[in-house]
This record gives structure tokens, sequence and C-alpha cells, in this order.
């Protein structure tokens, strides 16, 4: 909807979402290990626990809420000494500046819907994100286009209506679970608790490095969006169309890794080896297929899509076009990484992932981009991405497997 306002405002709103995302995945990554804990939890039924470590997720995204906000406004002092162009930095800074205050509701909502899904209570979190989406475009257009008595607000008006979207998750989110018989078991158990090291630990422990690998992952999209600014104001709204495709391919494909997380979950605390085992091979497979058949969407329709992101400039539609064919063969290897990654989740295993990340994004994939960059334009910039992306996946998969091999085997032994 922004790119109707032509690529100026297009390449604000990619930047600011570059600055955003740096920001909050962190701690969007802590709240990953809600989810794993509470279905090894809810698998042994000890709802006391459970009702701690969902008491103990708030009051850490609360916090972290908080700080990233302050976070936000010190990036608005940074952003016009990183060589980005001059012309939209006073709009960047102005969508920043509102769609922070976003971060309290959000990241709250997150811990009810890591609880949720830890649940395997699904219904919930999808119901109210799909509700408050509606609402989202519905407040664009009206913000936007200046109707029902409102001012034309132009990029401005999409942060208040992501603002009050993200509200409408939290207060939609709780009226929802409230609804669910199982989830009073957890807070018949609910109190007010003291802080105890013990659970802020365990939570930690999982949460920092889940959120230091959503981190290394996304501060290299983040990033490639500040190299893609310095070939100017077209390279960049190209980048944007293909970063919000390849974004929206991920985040369909993220539901197969929360399943992975669950699941998995599920069974390694009943130390269910082998089915365990059936469940990933079954995930693994559902995710190639999903990904294959959006590479080929990709693909084919590449020189029809950016049209539906901005009209009238045939220079950024053939920058987009040949982003989408790089984009378009790494998406196998995107979706498996991401649903791998969940599966190591359940697994509760966070520590090499972490490392498996920086060492994929920050010293192939960033890098790679940047030389090629040099040498090819913004095309590079996605060369890089893809191969970061593709041994991320191999590296991961490996772990995995040796993982779960060595359960099943010490198992066996073990029978």
């Amino acid at each position: 909807m922004v790119g109707f306002l032509g690529k100026k405002a297009l390449s604000s709103v990619s930047l600011a979402n570059a600055v955003f995302f740096i920001t909050v995945i962190f701690g969007l990554g802590i709240s990953t290990s809600i989810s794993s804990l509470i279905a090894s939890i809810d698998a042994k039924q000890e709802y006391k626990k459970g009702a701690i470590i969902f008491y103990h997720g708030l009051i850490i995204n609360f916090f972290l809420s908080i700080f990233m906000y302050g976070l936000i406004h010190v990036f608005s002092y940074i952003l016009p000494y990183l060589g980005q162009p001059k012309e939209i930095l006073s709009e960047t800074i102005s969508f920043l500046k509102i769609i922070a205050i976003s971060f309290i509701p959000w990241m709250i909502f997150e811990v009810f819907r890591k609880f949720s899904e830890g649940l395997s209570l699904v219904f919930p979190g999808l119901i109210i994100t799909w509700v408050s989406a509606f609402i989202n475009i519905i407040l664009n257009y009206v913000f936007l286009n200046g109707i029902c008595g409102f001012p034309k607000l132009g990029t401005v008006g999409v942060a208040y209506s992501t603002l009050v979207s993200r509200i409408t998750m939290l207060i939609g989110i709780l009226i929802l679970l409230y609804q669910h018989r199982k989830v009073h078991n957890y807070y018949n158990h609910f109190k007010y608790f003291f802080l105890k090291k013990k659970y802020l630990k365990k939570i930690l422990q999982i949460g920092i490095p889940s959120g230091l690998h959503m981190l290394f992952e996304m501060s290299a999209f983040a990033v490639s969006s500040f190299i893609s600014g310095k070939f100017g104001i077209k390279v960049l709204a190209a980048h944007q169309i293909v970063i919000s495709l390849v974004s929206s391919t991920f985040l369909l494909n993220t539901g197969l890794s929360v399943a992975a997380t669950i699941r998995i979950g599920n069974q390694f605390a009943l130390k269910n080896y082998s089915e365990l085992r059936k469940i990933g091979k079954s995930i693994f497979l559902m995710g190639v297929v999903f990904m294959l058949i959006c590479s080929l969407f990709f693909f084919f329709f590449r020189r029809y899509i950016p049209h539906i992101y901005i009209k009238n400039d045939y220079e950024v539609v053939q920058i987009a076009e040949k982003m989408i064919i790089i984009a378009s063969f790494f998406q196998l290897s995107d979706g498996l990484q991401g649903i791998i990654l969940g599966a190591l989740r359940g697994l509760q295993d966070v520590h090499i992932p972490m490392w498996i990340s920086f060492f994929s994004y920050w010293i192939i994939a960033l890098p790679t981009a940047w030389f090629l960059s040099i040498r090819i334009g913004g095309h590079g910039v996605w060369i890089g991405l893809g191969l970061g992306l593709t041994v991320s996946a191999i590296l991961l998969f490996i772990r995995y497997e040796t993982i779960t091999k060595r359960l099943t085997k010490g198992n066996i032994i073990n029978n």
C-alpha cells in the first residue's frame, strides 16, 4: 500500500523496517523459549511450573520492550550518519518514533502467543493476527488517503495503523485464551510470584541464544537494506519489494517451524525419540513442498509481482524482477533452515545453532553481499543472502541429524 505513494515512500519504510527489526528481533527470539518450555511442561501436565514460566516470561518481555523503545530513539540520532538517501531521513525517523510505541503491546502479546502455541492452541493467535491484519489494512487505507474525516498522513499513517493493530492483538488474545479450559489449568495457578533466579535462568538459557540466532539472521537482512540504500532510492525500493516477498513466504513457513517446536518438544519430554524423528521428517517434507511452490511462483510471475507494489516506475520494476529471480533460487534453503531451527528448539538445542547463524550470515552472507554489490550492484546483495541461507540450512540439518540419531541410538541401548 505504501508503494502507491511512490519510490520515496517505499524506500523510507524499507529503511525504517530495517532499523525496527534489528531492534525487535532479539526480543522475539527470547519469546520462542516460552513455547518450547511450555510444550515440555504440558506433556507432563506440570501446571504450576508452567504458570511460573509464563509469569517470568511476561516480566522479561515487558522490560525488554521498554529497552527497545529507548533504542529506537538512539537509532533515530544515528541514521543521518549511515550514508542513506537524505531525502527520506525525516520521514523514516517520524515513522520509527511512532511505531516504537508498539513494542510494548507486541512483546507482551508474543508471550501469550508462545504460551498458547506451547499448549498446541494455535487458533487464538491465528484468529487475532488475521483480525488485527484486517484492521491494519483498513486503517492504512484511511490514514494514507485521508478519508472519514482523518487527515492525509502518508507513511506516518501506516505507523499509526500498525500501532493500533498491535494493541488489538494484545487485547484480542487475552479474550480468546480465556475461553479455553486448558488454559485455566495454568491460570488457576497464576498469582504474583517473586522473580526467581532459577526460572529467569531457564528462560534465558534458551531465549538468549535463540534471540541471538534471530538477531544474526534478521540483522543481516536489515544491513542488506543499508547496503542497497547506498545505490540510491530505486535500488532500495526494489530491495524492499523482494524483502516483502521473501518475508511473506518465510512467515507462512514459520507455522511449520512452530509445529516442529511443539510436536518435537512434546516427544522429547516423553523420551519418545523414534516418534520424534518421524515427526521431523514429515514436517521437513511439508516445508520442502511448500517452499518449492513458492520458488516456482516467484520465478514464473516475476514480471507481474513488482507491479503490485509500485506503479509507473519501469526502472524499479526491472531491478526488482532480477532480484526476484535470485530470491526464487534460495526459497528452499530459507524454508528448511527455519523449520530445522524450530525442531532444534523443541530439542532445547540453541547454542550451536546460534553460532551457525553467526557464521552463515555475518561471515558468509554479508561479506559476499558487500563484495558482489560493489561489482554488480544491488543484485549482488541477494546472491550473498542466498548463499548464507543455504549454508545455514545445510549446517542446521547436520546438527539435527547428529542429535536425533544420538538420542535414538542411546534409547535403543538403554532398552
